[in-house]
């Protein structure tokens, strides 16, 4: 009987082969995965059926999640100003899974780890020219109030901008999890 060596390294000898090219494998080529031992190009090529994303969706979901994005962080700064704030805990993990939705129906369900990233960064950028001018307004209303730390205290807790977090925190994993198919459970 001959002596089985790894394809890819020659001078180290093995009983491992890929489950699905049948090739010998050493123990740092094999990739494990539910259904056994696995070459490094055999799970790049079973990957790749995943991938099904063209160059363009990319753009989409860019211009697409960052549009609804600034839309639902303007809506929150409507509700936080004239409303009481504490509904954002509610509406914002709400907000991230219809724009994730929405996103998701617009390319058409097409998948990719770099698409789904893609997605998650649309959503932060959506919120930033919200963010920057509240932030700018919260600033100067810090300078107006001087050291009063409690005044600083309450208006930054009950401030647009506060909330504007809030929502960043929560609506933007929710939506990536939704985006990606990522379910808890079933």
């Amino acid at each position: 009987m001959t002596e089985l060596t790894c394809y890819k390294h020659p001078d180290r000898p093995t009983l491992l082969r890929c489950n699905q090219c049948e090739r010998p494998i050493c123990t740092a080529c094999a990739t494990h995965t539910p259904t056994g031992y696995r070459c490094q190009e055999c799970v790049r090529n079973q990957q790749k059926k995943f991938e099904t994303a063209f160059w363009y969706d990319y753009l989409i979901v860019l211009a697409s999640g960052a549009l609804l994005s600034a839309l639902a962080s303007y809506l929150i700064y409507l509700i936080s100003s004239f409303i009481w704030g504490l509904i954002v805990f509610f509406i914002a993990p709400f907000a991230g899974i219809t724009i994730a939705d929405l996103t998701r129906g617009i390319v058409k369900g097409r998948r990719s780890r770099w698409l789904n990233l893609t997605f998650g960064l649309s959503l932060v950028l959506g919120t930033l020219p919200m963010m920057s001018l509240l932030g700018l307004g919260t600033l100067w209303a810090f300078l107006l109030m001087g050291t009063d730390a409690f005044r600083n205290i309450f208006y930054g807790f009950g401030s647009p901008l506060f909330w504007q977090i809030i929502y960043l925190v929560l609506a933007v994993p929710t939506a990536y999890s939704r985006f990606a198919g990522i379910f808890l459970r079933r």
